[in-house]
């Protein structure tokens, strides 16, 4: 490690560690008779209402892969990393249009996986297994995403190395997350959604309001940007066979 950040580094250490101590007491939050019970360990005893609910989505939904992965890929492919916008205005409506009558029916019938909503609606154990498993083989490389994102943001601190020194933060960060995961189930999620969250608010205001004030409004802020990065805001040369906008 060399040119280390210390003031970065001390509030990712210090924000990290609250997480986790977080994320280990909320074993003790809203807790049932026992965390045996798969509805009690998956959907935290199916007792969270619309507020903690909206939390977790929010929380789950805007991670490093909307705050590091997209903008990187926009900043560097251009408006092929404008793709998750629509995406993200198709898929609510959809969601919204199924989710509450899928969550009556799964209530109704103590159902707590998609697959086992689809093995009881059409009765069909091998089918209710290829879902299983398609959900676990979707989410390793969501999980690849989230390490890569941390691993990008100590990289940026100055936290590097090679070799094991390199991947041993993220061991441990990933080791922490099973730990707490494994003994407090979809509580800790829920309860760290409440730190995140406000985390993401404040990265807004700051982006939105404070960072135009500082440079003097929009539009100071976007000839900076062009000053300090003149090969990412310059229009590139028409090429043979491709059409380029007016200007």
């Amino acid at each position: 490690m060399k040119d280390v950040n210390g003031v970065e580094l001390g509030i990712f250490v210090f924000f990290f560690a609250a997480v986790t101590v977080v994320g280990f007491a909320a074993a003790r939050w809203r807790r049932g008779q026992t965390l045996m019970h798969l509805d009690e360990w998956g959907l935290g005893g199916r007792s969270f209402g619309t507020f903690v609910t909206w939390f977790l989505l929010g929380g789950d939904l805007y991670s490093a892969y909307t705050f590091v992965a997209v903008p990187a890929a926009v900043f560097a492919g251009g408006a092929m990393g404008f793709w998750s916008v629509p995406y993200g205005a198709i898929a609510y409506p959809i969601v919204f249009l199924i989710g509450p009558r899928l969550w009556s029916v799964a209530q109704r019938h103590g159902y707590v996986t998609a697959a086992d909503f689809v093995r009881g609606r059409y009765g069909s154990r091998a089918l209710g297994l290829a879902v299983a498993l398609t959900g676990i083989l979707a989410m390793m490389p969501y999980i690849a995403l989230q390490l890569v994102g941390i691993q990008a943001v100590l990289t940026v601190m100055g936290v590097t190395g090679s070799g094991l020194a390199k991947d041993l933060p993220l061991f441990i960060a990933f080791a922490l997350l099973a730990a707490y995961t494994y003994t407090s189930g979809l509580r800790a999620p829920a309860l760290i959604a409440f730190v995140k969250d406000a985390l993401i608010y404040i990265v807004i205001i700051v982006a939105v309001v404070y960072i135009p004030t500082r440079l003097g409004g929009w539009g100071a802020s976007s000839t900076t940007r062009e000053r300090r990065s003149p090969s990412r805001t310059r229009r590139p040369a028409s090429r043979p066979g491709r059409c380029s906008p007016p200007t």
